[in-house]
């Protein structure tokens, strides 16, 4: 279901109409999702390319490997719930089984409205462009709805939701404050459940619906407010203290799990 919009005022209502009619029908509340194009799946990095079950377990013991490694690292880690560290990582650049989801319809169309350009051997110096509506091959910016099981849910830990089909993980509760960078970009993630055998690689399933803007018209709406650039939704390490503190730990990048990422802006 796509629902192309034409005004800020049909933005919020579009948004809206699913976060109503699914929390009311289905359980679910429904996150945004960024996207410059719409893709054929909706896959983790993690899981991205990968065709056999048997690399996907071999990535995510690496994952696990290095989870453990930062652990044991910073001390930091003991201080919040366990099920919010792969979560934090993804949030800052290494590659992980969940997605970043936003509740903020603006901060999902500023990332509908930039493209990420990586460099380094594993990618770890991130820069954002702002798209061009002149000349551009898709001139429009997406909102993916996400659609996330509440209904069925239990609470584990503070900003844990555990529901039958999905985890959701509210990072700006599950973890302190000093990782700045969840806070601003009002960021949760989420990832599918899988069965005893193995998760699925592909999360199309929870996409609820489809939000199409004219690239001109979002780029128009977001403006050149502070508050909507890359120094307030990438806090550097001066002000964002738990990113700091993930650049100190000595990560270990590899081509499977990229690594903590530098953002410039």
């Amino acid at each position: 279901m796509v629902f192309h919009v034409n005004d800020p005022h049909a933005l919020i209502q579009a948004a809206g109409y699913l976060k109503y009619v699914n929390a009311k029908s289905q359980g679910e509340g429904i996150y945004f999702r960024g996207e410059t194009r719409v893709h054929s799946s909706l896959s983790p990095t993690l899981f991205r390319g990968i065709k056999t079950k048997r690399t996907t377990t071999k990535y995510q013991t690496l994952l696990n490997a290095l989870i453990n490694d930062i652990r044991s690292e910073d001390k930091i880690f003991s201080q919040f719930p366990s099920l919010a560290h792969e979560p934090l990582l993804q949030h800052y650049g290494v590659r992980t089984s969940w997605i970043d989801l936003v509740d903020n319809v603006w901060v999902a169309l500023w990332f509908a409205c930039h493209k990420a350009h990586g460099s380094g051997k594993f990618g770890e110096f991130l820069h954002f462009e702002r798209r061009s509506a002149h000349g551009a091959d898709d001139a429009f910016a997406y909102i993916l709805l996400i659609g996330a099981d509440l209904r069925s849910s239990r609470t584990t830990d503070h900003g844990v939701v555990l529901g039958n089909t999905t985890e959701l993980v509210d990072l700006r509760i599950a973890a302190p404050s000093i990782f700045l960078r969840p806070h601003a970009q009002h960021g949760l993630l989420f990832r599918c459940r899988g069965d005893h055998t193995a998760r699925p690689t592909d999360y199309s399933s929870q996409i609820r619906g489809i939000i199409r803007i004219s690239l001109a018209n979002a780029l128009a709406w977001l403006g050149d407010g502070r508050m909507l650039g890359v120094h307030a939704l990438f806090p550097p390490p001066f002000y964002d203290r738990g990113y700091s503190i993930l650049l100190a730990a000595g990560v270990q990048g590899s081509k499977p799990l990229g690594v903590i990422a530098h953002v410039g802006a």
